[in-house]
């Protein structure tokens, strides 16, 4: 399966710019109910993402303030993944990497979408419950 067709389309993906204040994202995640917002610039170029947990942090251990630009609390040099991974790809990247939210981007590395490890889990129990049931006329037993 390919990653277009897990992703959330880029309508459900929330985004900033290096330049803005940390209380404005914060209040679009509190609005939107996220916990990400990537961070693109002018051509929709990721240069980073924000998390809830960032804001956190930055707030708690006075690296930031609400009023400080998110390009101070957000991680800079985020992971992304093409939209023509597979399924499998986005699995093993989301197991070698400690990220629960990969940005999505097209051939030109602007962002189309964006994808979550829960994402990715559900879709794996829907594919295994759905494959369990398609054996079990052959099994003779319900699962």
């Amino acid at each position: 399966m390919i990653l277009k067709t897990l992703m959330k389309e880029q309508q459900d993906v929330y985004t900033s710019t290096e330049d803005s204040r940390i209380s404005e994202v914060a209040s679009l995640m509190q609005e939107k109910r996220v916990g990400a917002i990537v961070v693109v610039d002018k051509s929709r170029l990721v240069t980073g993402i924000v998390t809830d947990r960032d804001i956190a942090m930055g707030l708690a251990l006075g690296v930031a303030t609400a009023d400080s630009f998110v390009s101070q609390v957000m991680t800079h040099d985020v992971e992304t993944i093409p939209h023509s991974m597979t399924l499998f790809g986005v699995a093993r990247v989301f197991r070698e990497t400690d990220v629960k939210r990969l940005p999505v981007v097209d051939d030109e590395r602007r962002l189309v979408g964006i994808v979550s490890s829960d994402d990715v889990i559900a879709l794996l129990a829907r594919e295994m419950f759905d494959t369990c049931n398609s054996f079990e006329p052959k099994l003779g037993h319900v699962i």
